[in-house]
């Protein structure tokens, strides 16, 4: 198959006056611009960021991707790719090139000059120095796995800016690179990206039938406990049915609905967990729709989760969205700092959704799967202040907004630059 056949192209518009007059009222030097947006991953939650920037904003986006298959071969080849298919910037009348994580920016820059005159901003959706590794990936078994957090590292290097999601997620990336720096021949020596030019951005989320929509009426059965994660081994499976069958044995009272992707390599405890807890099932899989799936999670009464990683925590703030009672770890596997998922809530609600050891999370369940704990005195004025600062927090037009402006301002200082 061609190069040409491995990508899409399209080209979204949205200068409506009165569209774009919304944003910029507050910032009367907010002007549009043409924006080069690369999306060497498009699928899952990166294409549903590029997508709904492209949207929504009040910029000329040009919005070019790559499937999102080999993802080891996407951070290789994509700035390669990528190169050959780009207009000239001075033809195109580009203004800023934004992409992400899975670009190789310093090949792609080095591949097209005229790139190079423009600003660079990279949105750090994750990063490969601290992304947990299989134990059964062969690049990590052969110790190739450093080079995928190199072109990370080389990326930061050459951008104007690096945004990331969570001020949790700046904060793992910058404390680990210079022990991973310091791995290399003189690695002492080799530059960090300067704090300076990174900032928190988070994603823009469509919240907004979670948030409004009436909860349904309880039908008496048992508390629904929902899964909502990828079926993979990073969100804790094995954690999370753990302690659903511990609750199950004790005679606890349950119902279970399972939402999110599967992959070829499903974790075995999938399956296990499955046929042990086939009584309590309401729904099992992938939702065909995004309504049956926040459908699902308007019915949902407690989000375990049990994540072993998370850089923000989508999932996690779609189910406190909808009204869910989240139950969250303190701190994620073999970090000492608190998990993303603190930045979500109030002092006061992390402080009640959280746990921090096995035996802690049981307890909080147990207490939970009362009717007390489910529909107690003050449960629902709690749950409307979760939802309702959930939405302010991410909900799409007010965070595309200040994506437009962070853009705006970073074109400014970089034609400032420039001239001086």
């Amino acid at each position: 198959m061609s190069r040409a056949a491995n990508y899409t192209y399209s080209k979204v518009c949205v200068q409506c006056a009165d569209q774009a007059t919304s944003y910029i009222d507050e910032d009367k030097s907010l002007l549009p611009m043409r924006i080069l947006l690369l999306n060497p991953f498009h699928g899952g939650s990166h294409a549903a960021w590029a997508r709904t920037y492209a949207a929504h904003s009040s910029h000329d986006i040009d919005l070019v991707t790559l499937p999102d298959r080999h993802w080891k071969w996407r951070m290789h080849g994509a700035a390669v790719q990528l190169a050959q298919q780009i207009a000239p910037v001075r033809e195109a009348g580009y203004d800023l090139l934004l992409t992400t994580d899975m670009l190789d920016l310093a090949t792609l820059l080095g591949l097209r000059p005229d790139l190079g005159a423009l600003p660079t901003v990279v949105y750090f959706h994750e990063n490969q120095l601290t992304y947990p590794w299989s134990d059964d990936d062969p690049d990590a078994q052969r110790g190739l796995d450093r080079r995928y957090a190199w072109i990370n590292y080389t990326t930061a290097l050459a951008a104007t800016q690096v945004w990331f999601a969570s001020e949790y997620h700046r904060a793992v990336w910058q404390e680990a690179l210079p022990s991973f720096l310091h791995a290399f021949p003189q690695g002492r020596k080799l530059p960090t990206p300067q704090l300076s030019k990174s900032r928190v951005l988070p994603l823009a989320l469509d919240l907004d039938r979670l948030c409004s929509t009436t909860r349904p009426a309880r039908d008496g059965g048992a508390p629904i406990v929902v899964y909502n994660h990828r079926w993979e081994y990073d969100k804790g499976p094995d954690d999370f049915f753990d302690v659903l069958m511990q609750l199950a044995d004790e005679g606890c009272r349950f119902r279970l609905v399972v939402l999110g992707e599967s992959f070829a390599r499903t974790p075995p405890v999938f399956a296990k967990a499955q046929q042990y807890l086939a009584g309590r099932i309401l729904h099992w899989g992938y939702a065909p729709s995004r309504k049956e799936y926040e459908d699902w999670l308007l019915r949902a009464d407690i989000a375990l989760v049990t994540a072993h990683h998370d850089f923000f925590g989508i999932a996690v703030v779609e189910a406190i969205a909808a009204g869910v009672q989240p139950v969250l770890p303190k701190g994620l596997k073999q970090e000492t700092r608190e998990a993303p998922y603190r930045e979500h809530l109030s002092a006061q609600e992390w402080a009640a959704a959280q746990y921090s050891n096995r035996a802690a999370c049981l307890q909080k369940m147990r207490s939970l799967l009362t009717a007390q704990g489910v529909s107690g005195s003050g449960v629902e004025a709690r749950r409307v202040a979760r939802r309702q600062l959930v939405r302010q927090r991410y909900g799409v037009l007010g965070v595309v907004k200040r994506y437009d402006s962070a853009l705006a301002q970073t074109r400014a200082a970089h034609s400032s630059r420039l001239n001086s």
